[in-house]
């Protein structure tokens, strides 16, 4: 197809399916952020919009700072000249900074009925006024006793959810569970907390298989081989648990990243340690013993970090265990839940470890770790109070080396005794090298993120319209997609022209989780600027068309860019009756 003609296909495709992105993205607008730009060239974008889009488009780093006093108290009055940022050493030019603290506004739920039943999107639909909470309940990597202390927590932390604060309820289990989208009623907040209870199939209370009076007499063989078992064993469980957790942390990344500023991402769990020495011991380590089967996780816990922070994601970890020291409330509660602390806890393996890996994602991510105390209630919120007030602070690199490399990012002020808070730094990551990535590596990253274990991401915002079958549609269904196409990367080569490689795809489900069908293509576009305008006015189109026998589906609709990687996705449904699926199937009569 020439050039001429696929601008000429676009331009009709446009008329059908962009007008409804550009009608249907507009009911809920974030409420503007005041910034003041420290230059007027380049102007840079608003900062309430995604990181992932001003990362993509203008390779603008965004930088939240909470600032507090020697008492722990926000500091709410500085200026951006109170400010030096310097990354790798070298001082960047503040090119947009902003302050944001609870308004105290009445807050806007998302409104459902805006869209008929036939549309689906994964553009927030949630009006920002306060700083955004994810509660994250981890039972994946918490013991069931500890989980059961803190859900009495978050019900008293409920009691004291300030009015107007919006909050979303995760859990991770073996998936991870959107139980509540973001609201500000503590009665539904309280409901699924205590609704939804999970035992981890890779954690228990007890590391032992067998008794230790039936180990005892067992010969002295069998016991070593028990011991290599159980080690074996744990090891397995503990790196599963691991990969899960980032997954989920990523997945939760991608689902928060369109969301306007900052969003507090508060972790109850017993978190995991950076590394695992299976029949490694203390004294073979510090004797320079064969370390070839450890197995140690902070780049990647580091990679994670990354995509949290281009998300304006801050984590607040909080040991859900309560006090770790020689006793634990948690252990205790067999007999008293509020009662004297008492019952020695004997497990202390990789507390330590457990509590750095909680230190060190808080700090990559400009949030605070909580743990060693029996308060959760009040370690959330503060959390929630810590980030609420804080500054957003913006700059184009000087080094224009995008080599993926780490770069350090350090922030002072000139005002004493005031304490920064930010994240350490960012991968200076070309986004056009995903391009070049391997295809089963693209495919892989795509298929995770149709699956229905993980929420819809908004790292690429769509609207998409499903036709219902009819002669019209050749008795199947057609799916148009809408795409923001301003969190597209488009490139141009000289000649005027727009260039876009960009796929779409849908997963058809059971109701149950069963795949039943799935469909996907991608399209390479070199746009001229009529055309370009219209896009970027009404939205990217893409369409695919698909049929399904009589029953009720989860369909599972995702966009990517194929250049820059940014995927969005989201879940709808449709319902074939059987009188529908008898009329498409029937056989058409013979011609005479």
């Amino acid at each position: 197809m020439t050039k001429q003609k696929r601008a000429i296909v676009i331009i009709a495709v446009v008329s059908l399916a962009g007008y409804s992105f550009a009608q249907q993205q507009t009911p809920v607008t974030p409420a503007p952020q005041q910034a003041t730009q420290a230059s007027s060239s380049p102007p840079p974008r608003p900062v309430h919009e995604p990181a992932t889009v001003l990362k993509v488009k203008t390779r603008l780093v965004v930088v939240d700072v909470v600032a507090t006093d020697k008492k722990g108290n926000p500091v709410v009055d500085l200026k951006a000249e109170d400010f030096v940022l310097a990354e790798d050493g070298r001082e960047q030019k503040i090119r947009v900074f902003s302050f944001q603290h609870p308004t105290g506004a009445t807050e806007s739920q998302p409104d459902t009925a805006t869209l008929p039943l036939n549309i689906f999107t994964n553009v927030p639909r949630y009006d920002v006024t306060n700083a955004l909470n994810v509660l994250l309940l981890d039972g994946l990597n918490t013991k069931v006793m500890n989980q059961v202390y803190a859900r009495a927590e978050m019900v008293k932390f409920l009691q004291k959810l300030p009015p107007n604060q919006p909050v979303a309820v995760y859990a991770l289990g073996t998936k991870l569970w959107l139980l509540q989208d973001f609201t500000t009623d503590p009665t539904l907040l309280q409901r699924v907390i205590n609704e939804k209870k999970m035992t981890s199939p890779l954690l228990s209370d007890s590391q032992s298989f067998y008794p230790p009076s039936v180990v005892e007499q067992m010969p002295s063989y069998m016991q070593q081989q028990v011991k290599q078992f159980e080690e074996d064993t744990v090891s397995y469980n503990t790196d599963f648990r691991v990969r899960l957790t980032l997954d989920a942390l990523k997945a939760l990344a991608h689902a928060l990243s369109g969301y306007p500023g900052r969003k507090n991402l508060i972790w109850l769990s017993e978190s995991f340690p950076f590394n695992i020495f299976p029949n490694v011991d203390a004294a073979s380590i510090a004797a320079g013993g064969d370390l070839s089967a450890v197995r140690e996780y902070s780049r990647d816990v580091m990679r994670t970090a990354d995509i949290l922070t281009d998300a304006q994601v801050a984590v607040y970890p909080v040991d859900a265990r309560g006090l770790v020291g020689g006793y634990s409330v948690a252990n205790n509660m067999g007999t008293s839940m509020r009662g004297a602390v008492g019952g020695m806890n004997p497990d202390l393996n990789g507390v330590t470890e457990s509590h750095g890996t909680m230190k060190e994602l808080a700090g990559r991510t400009g949030g605070r770790a909580f743990y060693n105390r029996n308060d959760l209630d009040t370690a959330v919120l503060t959390s929630i109070e810590d980030g609420s007030t804080y500054y957003t602070l913006a700059y184009y690199p000087e080094n224009k080396d995008w080599n993926g490399k780490f770069r350090k990012i350090r922030i002072k002020t000139n005002r004493a005794g005031v304490k920064l808070r930010h994240r350490f730094g960012f991968f200076a990551t070309d986004p056009q090298t995903y391009a070049g990535l391997d295809s089963g590596v693209k495919a892989k990253e795509f298929g995770e993120a149709l699956s229905l274990d993980f929420p819809g991401s908004t790292d690429l915002r769509f609207q998409a319209t499903v036709r219902q079958l009819s002669d019209a549609t050749k008795n199947k269904f057609v799916l148009r997609y809408a795409i923001d196409a301003h969190a597209i990367s488009f490139e141009t080569q000289g000649d005027g022209l727009q260039r876009a490689k960009v796929d779409c795809a849908m997963i058809a489900y059971y109701n149950k989780g069963k795949q039943v069908k799935s469909d996907s293509h991608g399209m390479t576009v070199a746009l001229p600027p009529e055309v370009y305008k219209q896009v970027m006015q009404r939205g990217f189109p893409c369409e695919e068309s698909f049929d399904l026998p009589a029953g009720d589906y989860v369909l599972r609709m995702g966009v990517r860019d194929g250049r820059s990687g940014l995927i969005g996705t989201t879940t709808g449904s449709v319902t074939v009756a059987p009188t529908v699926a008898a009329a498409v199937q029937a056989p058409e009569p013979e011609k005479k």
